[in-house]
């Protein structure tokens, strides 16, 4: 058995990601996240740092693993958040029983364009045509004036913490990286191959049609390939003891 974390993007919340589990090999306990201040931590302040995520997060992962082995699955700025707490354990020598990490994101701030728009700094219309342009919400979600009046607030803080994050300029990691995102991100295409530079342990990368949620088009596929990765992870495991 395998656990995997599930860290959402930006705005995002463990209920986007729980209606993989029915897809996934039974040889797996997905366990999608919420931050603080998001849906079922509604009650707690929201993160003022990315650093403050990953010591948050950090800590839950290590505490709900409770020994056993696991994963970590990230979207977007889960991508970013997944690997910031591979190299946060690794660095306090608490990684042993982090089999793998799987990235759907950009890469790491010190490879990002300095000029890239500042979303999170747009009036709330074309902030919100944003979202709809990326598929990270619908123009009947939009129309809710009271749905916005509390969400808007939440995701421009996600996204202001995503864009000022820095990442440390941390050795590249020894745990199995993996990589996968839309083909019509065209930029995606261009750099994902890039993620090799951050683990020792590449295993490559898998492009699927579709944009920037692209999973939601092809989830029969990207669950597939996410069981093959526990299946091979664990085997190579039985292998070593």
């Amino acid at each position: 058995m395998c656990l995997i974390f599930v860290l959402p993007h930006a705005g995002g919340g463990a209920h986007h990601y729980y209606g993989w589990a029915e897809h996934l090999s039974p040889e797996i306990q997905w366990e999608p996240l919420d931050y603080a201040g998001h849906f079922s931590r509604m009650d707690e302040p929201l993160y003022t740092t990315f650093e403050h995520a990953i010591q948050d997060l950090a800590g839950k992962i290590i505490d709900r693993a409770c020994g056993q082995p696991f994963g970590l699955f990230g979207h977007s700025m889960g991508g970013a958040l997944a690997y910031e707490i591979s190299q946060y354990l690794t660095e306090r020598q608490m990684a042993e029983d982090l089999l793998f990490i799987a990235i759907s994101s950009a890469l790491p701030s010190n490879r990002r364009d300095p000029g890239m728009t500042r979303y999170y700094e747009l009036p709330d219309r074309d902030f919100i045509q944003h979202l709809i342009d990326t598929g990270g919400m619908t123009k009947q979600m939009a129309a809710e004036s009271e749905l916005m009046a509390s969400y808007l607030p939440l995701i421009r803080q996600d996204y202001r913490l995503y864009h000022q994050y820095q990442s440390p300029l941390h050795p590249p990691l020894k745990i199995p990286l993996y990589t996968l995102w839309g083909e019509q991100e065209e930029d995606r295409n261009d750099n994902m191959p890039a993620w090799k530079d951050y683990s020792h342990a590449f295993n490559g990368g898998k492009s699927y049609p579709g944009n920037h949620f692209y999973w939601r088009y092809c989830l029969d596929a990207v669950t597939a390939h996410i069981s093959s990765i526990v299946c091979q992870t664990l085997t190579e495991q039985a292998g070593r003891t």
